[in-house]
């Protein structure tokens, strides 16, 4: 059975819909392109401008979620990415945001281009270190505050996340032993605010253009805290080569020490492993061997 095609599907009449929207409140004339893949909470459309004439004025993107939860965040973050901008953050701008009739938020923002690396390798990492170092004390959004994400969620040691994934198996079991040790480990941790944090700094979002300035896209979720979070959340791609480890990791315990990156660690590695156990299952037994290993590497 086909979805219907309403703004919850991302499908092309409702990207239309929500389109036709935005130009006639924001004044701008994009016209749809083609959708972009990657997001599991939104859904993405390349876009391309027009000028007063018709002709094509370069390329936007335009992303929406069917969830009306998200409005609040989502107005808050067009501020923040604007403040951010101005303080030499490399993010694209956004054009345009709002809801949609049927309440969800959208918004436009200028199209990046380059392309992406799929292994963090140390000529990558070198690149990435400037940019979330550029993070710091950039405060963003004080109300969505990462510190404290990460402090509700390993309260009890994380005590729901770990459920789920020992009910995986042996190899789940053995990972959430090895992150039970890191967090003993480390005892009670006090972490830092005033960063900027992304809140999904992965090297799918992160756009490498000619001049080799890297660009975060996909800010929606950022918010204040420690930027080691990010670079926590760096520490967890599938393929890291070992100097990239070990200069990501250098650099992530200069921020607050590395029980802080430890205990943002134990919760990026272990929301991404119940992620992966929920979406994609399948990959699982690749990842959580490696994960495993990463967290018992970080024990002092």
């Amino acid at each position: 059975m086909t979805a219907p095609d309403n703004e919850a599907t991302g499908g092309p009449t409702e990207a239309r819909s929500i389109l036709t929207r935005a130009n006639r409140e924001h004044r701008t004339r994009f016209r749809l392109d083609r959708p972009l893949t990657g997001g599991f909470q939104s859904h993405t459309w390349l876009l391309t401008g027009a000028d007063e004439t018709g002709s094509d004025a370069g390329r936007a993107v335009l992303k929406w979620s069917p969830n009306p939860g998200l409005v609040p965040r989502t107005l808050r973050a067009a501020q923040a990415v604007a403040e951010v901008r101005a303080a030499g953050y490399m993010t694209p701008a956004w054009v345009a945001t709002g809801v949609t009739e049927a309440g969800f938020p959208y918004h436009i923002q200028e199209f990046a281009p380059g392309g992406k690396a799929d292994r963090l390798t140390d000529a990558t990492a070198r690149l990435l270190v400037p940019l979330l170092e550029s993070q710091r004390g950039l405060d963003p959004d004080p109300e969505r505050c990462w510190s404290r994400y990460v402090y509700e969620w390993l309260a009890d040691g994380g005590a729901e996340l770990r459920r789920r994934l020992a009910a995986t198996g042996p190899d789940g079991r053995r990972f959430i032993t090895a992150v039970g040790a890191l967090l003993q480990a480390y005892g009670e941790v006090e972490l830092p605010t005033g960063d900027l944090v992304h809140g999904d700094f992965r090297l799918a979002n992160v756009v490498v253009p000619p001049d080799g300035r890297p660009v975060a896209v996909d800010i929606e979720a950022l918010g204040s805290g420690t930027r080691a979070y990010d670079y926590a959340t760096l520490l967890t791609e599938d393929e890291v080569d070992e100097s990239a480890w070990n200069l990501i990791r250098a650099a992530g315990e200069r921020v607050a020490g590395p029980d802080v990156l430890a205990y943002c660690i134990a919760l990026t590695a272990m929301e991404l492993a119940d992620f992966v156990r929920e979406r994609v299952p399948g990959r699982l037994p690749l990842l959580i061997g490696p994960l495993t290993a990463r967290a018992e590497a970080l024990r002092p």
